[in-house]
């Protein structure tokens, strides 16, 4: 019997096996999945774009529930929205009084020695500064909703009650 001889053989080199993996390859794998993955946020963020809550900081305005603004249509959102924005330098400054009288009531609290008058001093302070946001917020709250049109009061009482509903919020 004759043997059969392949070219590959006759000239000295081995036949190629099966695909290699070389470190290239997978390096080049890694590399595609991780545009794919920049590429899709990009697209979902263009597709999905952020909550009313986040473009206004509705976190001061507890009144208004967030899905009312994904009830509105977006021009009427933006609107809505400069208005809120209008009073957000004022609600910037009164949160950082706030992180400025807890800075101070750590003070007051590591004093050496220990003064009770002054700590309540601070409290105080920090009291008097939450009871101030809390009407810029209604102030806020009542310019927002002397704007919507009846069918928008309506809609904003349904999330209203949603929201304080056993449900939760939402």
């Amino acid at each position: 019997m004759s043997e059969t001889v392949s070219p590959a053989e006759s000239s000295g080199k081995k036949p190629p096996s099966g695909r290699r993996w070389s470190w290239w390859n997978l390096l080049l794998v890694v590399s595609l999945a991780l545009n794919l993955l920049v590429a899709g946020a990009a697209v979902a963020r263009f597709y999905f774009p952020p909550s009313p809550e986040r473009m206004a900081s509705l976190s001061y305005l507890q009144l208004i529930p967030r899905r009312f603004m994904l009830d509105v249509d977006r021009q009427r959102r933006e609107t809505l929205l400069a208005l809120l924005r209008d009073y957000r330098d004022r609600f910037r400054a009164g949160q950082q009084s706030s992180r400025a009288a807890a800075a101070s009531l750590a003070d007051a609290l590591e004093a050496q020695p220990y003064d009770e008058t002054k700590v309540r001093a601070v409290v105080d302070g920090f009291v008097r500064n939450g009871t101030d946001l809390l009407a810029l917020g209604s102030q806020a709250a009542m310019e927002f909703i002397a704007k919507l049109t009846p069918e928008e009061r309506a809609d904003l009482a349904r999330r209203i009650r949603e929201r304080a509903g056993p449900a939760g919020r939402k």
